[in-house]
């Protein structure tokens, strides 16, 4: 239905512009900006309409609006674009060069040894060096016989990275020649194929995946193959579905239309374009925490100190024995009303908690069902 509204409304409302006089980039559109919560309930109203009612709408609007001489072609052409960008959502959408300059990740390539049968690893931007970073530290944790499983987090806010960089790191995880996914584009009977490439280092850890609605294009392929040729548990939020291609248009000054151009397909054909990754254990942890973490971590602090809580000392039976008071020293800290270390909740990573819980889980069953001698 779109298609059908969108080149009409705005060809005829083109035509009329032409013949107006230019107005400042820079004005103030006068349509007041719906709601949320009306956009919601006013979009499967529209959906009714079909494509007379949709114009003859528009004729009133312009035509007999208390208000029509607000309503001028270019304001109409505005709004049918801000109406189809709503629409498309992350699809298209309109950029500055700053916006686009910010997109990229604050976060660098990240690993450490959560568990001591686990090993965490983190992509920032996804590049050429965070691959090597993470080829060294694989061969490192793999060289340790007590580590059998390794969390690889695509949490990374990093909505944009090279699809070869997709194919790069799943070849570490999968065969030889296995074909990986495929990009389809309109018009086009012949996707790209990406195939699994021979690699000097390949992981033969256990694999949990963390995902959220910040994971890009780059994770969700990579969460959606892994998923579907070895069933790794994946732990996290619902992705948002942004395993497409985008081109950059620029649009008159300090404005970048940004629209997909092709999309990411599975070996079946399945897309995941704004459809995402579904986890296995729905945990979401809040992204100011979740930034707040991954900036303590970058800056040197421990990522265990984040898996264990430091409860504040209370008394107990223990202390009255030896005649101790365990709560003293927080105690003085108030009445001198200075801060405490346990002012504010410690920063909880609860998607990783759950792996790392998971974990101990398996392994203490697991022990539980050995034989007693």
């Amino acid at each position: 239905m779109i298609r059908g509204l969108v080149p009409t409304l705005l060809c005829s409302a083109t035509l009329v512009v032409a013949q107006e006089k230019p107005q400042p980039a820079a004005a103030v559109s006068k349509v007041v900006t719906a709601s949320p919560s009306l956009a919601s309930s006013l979009a499967p109203l529209v959906d009714t309409l079909d494509q007379a009612a949709l114009q003859e709408a528009f004729r009133l609007l312009t035509s007999d609006y208390i208000q029509e001489k607000d309503l001028d072609p270019l304001e109409v052409n505005r709004a049918a674009l801000q109406g189809l960008l709503e629409r498309l959502d992350f699809g298209a959408m309109l950029l500055t060069e700053k916006t686009r300059a910010e997109s990229d990740s604050p976060f660098g390539f990240h690993h450490a040894r959560a568990h001591d049968a686990l090993a965490y690893m983190r992509f920032g931007r996804y590049t050429e060096e965070e691959i090597a970073e993470f080829d060294a530290a694989l061969e490192a944790y793999q060289a340790e016989k007590a580590i059998t499983h390794l969390v690889l987090d695509l949490r990374s806010p990093q909505a944009q990275a090279e699809f070869s960089i997709a194919s790069r790191i799943l070849s570490r995880f999968r065969p030889p020649n296995e074909l990986l996914f495929k990009i389809r584009r309109p018009g086009n009977d012949r996707p790209t194929l990406f195939v699994s490439t021979p690699e000097a280092e390949s992981c033969r850890l256990e694999t949990i995946l963390l995902v959220d609605r910040e994971t890009g294009n780059v994770g969700e392929i990579i969460a959606a193959v892994l998923k579907r040729q070895s069933g790794c548990l994946i732990i996290g939020e619902k992705t948002p579905g942004l395993a497409v291609e985008y081109r950059d248009v620029p649009l008159g000054e300090d404005r970048i239309l940004r629209y997909a151009i092709a999309e990411v397909v599975l070996e079946d054909d399945s897309s995941i374009f704004r459809t995402g990754i579904q986890p296995d254990l729905l945990t979401p942890t809040p992204i100011k925490i979740k930034t707040d973490l991954f900036r303590a971590v970058d800056g040197g602090k421990p990522l265990a100190d984040f898996l264990v809580q430091k409860e504040r000392p209370r008394m107990n039976e223990a202390a009255l024995v030896a005649g101790t008071d365990p709560e003293i020293d927080y105690y003085l800290l108030l009445s001198q009303n200075k801060p405490t270390p346990w002012d504010r909740p410690p920063l909880q990573d609860r998607a990783l908690q759950q792996a790392v819980d998971l974990l101990d889980t398996t392994r203490f069953l697991g022990s539980k069902q050995k034989p007693r001698r």
